[in-house]
């Protein structure tokens, strides 16, 4: 499946993302929604797009010089099997039975603080967002238990959705859809109480990622299939994108006197004005620099509890600029340079490339490699946006995949044989 193939693979990505964003900034400097960008801007930008594909073309010509022992197992690894699968699944489902709950006492929390219900708070949208900005924000240099217990159950949770991309490709049956489903509402469920769309957005790209890879690595060529087990996740990501939009009623922030021109021009807000938001940053950026303070944040956090760093001074959401509208995120570029300053922008995204380019063929053999390549596949998709990996949880959750889902893939085209008919007609074509 040429197209899964494309999908799945991280230039292409990285090149499709970047080339759209760039576009768009460039549209609205054309037309003075923006200001014209400052050198540096541009310096930085070109760089980016150059040290990432060079790294992961690196990497790509490297492993194509170097032997690969495809047949070597892996450590205490077990075949891959739907029941296996399953039985991970609902343990990871419990995981975010806990997460739900978890988040309810919060709003709890937040209620009180506002004198209130919860129902009131729930029914206040903006509200809401405030007080989970202010707790988010209070958790930044000292957690608290709750905080670390949710994201320790959240975390858990997130992984399940990586192996329910897993178990849709290898089940036969329709329990494969009884799971898509509860796992699709549970994260609904838990996205509308964080006001996130961002985290749904995730939870899905989790699914078709891992999906993907699976597909592309047992050969798969049935593309009714692909479809029929993927339109759901989708439709799913489009109804809280407009759910989310409809409840914080961002229509008015832009000028916008109807509701689907406010959903549009939101769409596009999101896409160019980090871009935007970067230049600003970069325009009047004071010249010290943080040296790892923000892209290594968990680590930095760690260190501090023990007295060898001091406390970090980071805003979990960033400040706010208005070009002309407010926005707070900065793509992921930000933290690369307000740690390291250029270097940082050359260095940090050809590692990232160069990792990705070694991952992708061990995804495709093992779970654990998958759930590693697929969390950073996310973040090159929303590299225009932000830097996802400031949270302690994306290190939980691949310590969760190592520790518990070691599950071997290799099995998987021998036991699949609908695909040996298809190879038989795809070759008779």
């Amino acid at each position: 499946m040429f197209l899964i193939g494309l999908a799945t693979n991280p230039l292409f990505l990285f090149v499709a993302v970047w080339s759209t964003v760039v576009a768009l900034y460039a549209a609205g400097v054309s037309v003075d929604l923006f200001p014209f960008p400052h050198p540096l801007t541009i310096r930085v930008l070109l760089l980016n797009g150059i040290a990432f594909p060079l790294g992961y073309l690196t990497w790509i010509l490297l492993k194509g010089l170097t032997p690969q022992d495809e047949d070597r197992p892996a450590f205490l690894s077990r075949p891959a099997t739907p029941e296996r699968i399953q039985w991970a699944l609902a343990f990871t489902l419990l995981a975010g039975a806990a997460a739900s709950g978890l988040m309810l006492y919060r709003a709890s929390l937040i209620a009180d603080h506002f004198r209130m219900t919860v129902a009131d708070l729930f029914a206040r949208p903006a509200l809401l967002r405030f007080g989970l900005v202010m707790f988010v924000e209070a958790s930044v240099s000292h957690s608290s238990w709750i905080v670390q217990m949710i994201s320790l159950t959240s975390a858990l949770f997130a992984v399940g959705f990586v192996l329910l991309g897993v178990f849709l490709y290898l089940d036969r049956t329709v329990r494969k859809y009884a799971f898509l489903c509860v796992f699709l509402l549970m994260g609904l469920a838990i996205c509308l109480m964080n006001l996130s769309r961002y985290d749904m957005t995730v939870y899905v790209l989790y699914v078709i990622f891992s999906y993907g890879v699976v597909c592309v690595s047992a050969g798969e060529k049935r593309f009714r299939r692909v479809v029929k087990d993927l339109l759901l996740p989708v439709l799913t990501v489009v109804v809280i994108f407009t759910v989310v939009e409809l409840l914080l009623r961002k229509r008015g922030t832009y000028g916008c006197t109807t509701t689907a021109g406010g959903i549009l021009y939101s769409f596009y807000w999101y896409l160019a004005s980090p871009t935007a938001a970067l230049n600003e940053f970069l325009t009047d950026f004071p010249g010290a620099f943080d040296l790892g303070q923000n892209t290594f944040l968990p680590f930095w956090k760690w260190l501090n509890r023990f007295g060898l760093l001091p406390a970090p001074e980071v805003s979990a959401y960033g400040e706010y600029v208005f070009i002309p509208y407010p926005a707070n995120v900065y793509t992921y570029l930000r933290p690369f340079y307000e740690d390291f300053g250029i270097w940082g922008v050359a260095v940090l995204p050809y590692l990232l490339g160069g990792f990705l380019a070694v991952l992708k063929g061990p995804a495709g053999r093992h779970v654990s490699c998958l759930y590693l390549y697929v969390t950073l596949l996310v973040p090159i998709l929303f590299s225009f946006f932000s830097y996802p990996l400031l949270s302690s949880q994306f290190y939980i959750q691949i310590a969760f995949a190592f520790l518990l889902f070691r599950y071997d893939l290799r099995a998987v085209r021998r036991v699949d044989p609908a695909n040996v008919a298809a190879d038989a007609i795809w070759a008779g074509a």
